[in-house]
Parts: structure tokens; sequence; C-alpha cells
């Protein structure tokens, strides 16, 4: 009896990663600059900053143009190098000090995502990983 049990509660959950897999959605450039431009998300935070960034996909190590938009929860970054590249941060809570979660994606569909933090200063401290396995950071400062 407990065999039966067992092997219906496998099917199920090998179902549900199967399904889990099938509705997740595609990364893509287009599909983020359409949702980025389709959002209706309030900012209070809607301004160019410099990110000092170091990913290989948007250039060498050194300080771009990021037009920044944010809230208390997170919000969305557009960074201007040798590509445009639109990201994403999301804070997991709102306790301080903050951190959360970080994507970005490039026109040429290189993807890196990671990890942050939210420093004393009020920069957000961010490490990851591309698809590649290329170690990729930055910090990016949150005007008040």
């Amino acid at each position: 009896m407990h065999i039966k049990t067992l092997k219906t509660v496998l099917l199920l959950g090998v179902a549900v990663l199967i399904s889990g897999c099938e509705t997740r959605p595609e990364i893509s450039y287009d599909a983020w600059q359409a949702e980025q431009s389709a959002s209706a998300v309030r900012y209070t935070t809607n301004e160019m900053v410099k990110i000092n960034l170091n990913w290989s996909r948007i250039g060498p190590f050194s300080r771009y143009d990021t037009w920044l938009r944010a809230n208390a929860f997170g919000g969305m970054i557009d960074v201007y190098g040798s590509q445009t590249c639109l990201g994403k941060f999301v804070r997991n809570d709102r306790l301080l000090p903050a951190n959360g979660w970080w994507e970005l994606v490039c026109p040429d569909n290189s993807y890196a995502a990671g990890n942050f933090r939210l420093t004393p200063e009020g920069n957000i401290s961010a490490t990851g990983a591309s698809v590649s396995g290329e170690k990729v950071s930055f910090v990016l400062p949150i005007p008040n």
C-alpha cells in the first residue's frame, strides 16, 4: 500500500516539474522590451545614474549610463554600453539590509542573473553569472 502511494506522489511530482518547465517564459530581449513598455508600475525614482558593471557582453569593467526606474520593491534598468541591455531587480524582503535578485538581457539575447544586497550607502551591490558561466558584478547607486 505504501509503495503505491509513493509511486503516485512521485508521478505527481514529475508531472508538476514537467508542466513547470513547459510554462517557463522565454528569455529574450524583444519580450523584455515589450514588457517594460507595457508596464504600469509606479516608480518613485526615474533618472539617469552611472553603474559600475563588469560583464563582457556590455563592455570592459567601466561606468555606464543607466536609466533607473525604481520603487521600494524593485525596479528596471537600461544599461547603455556596447549594446543597450535591459534589467530588473526585485527585493526579497523589506528588512534592512535589503537583498534580492536581479536579471539582465541584451539584444544578442545574452543573459545574466544573480543576487544583490543594498549597502549602507544606498547602492545595490550585485554578483551573479551569465548563462555562459562568466562572472557578472555591478554596483548600482539608488538615489533617494
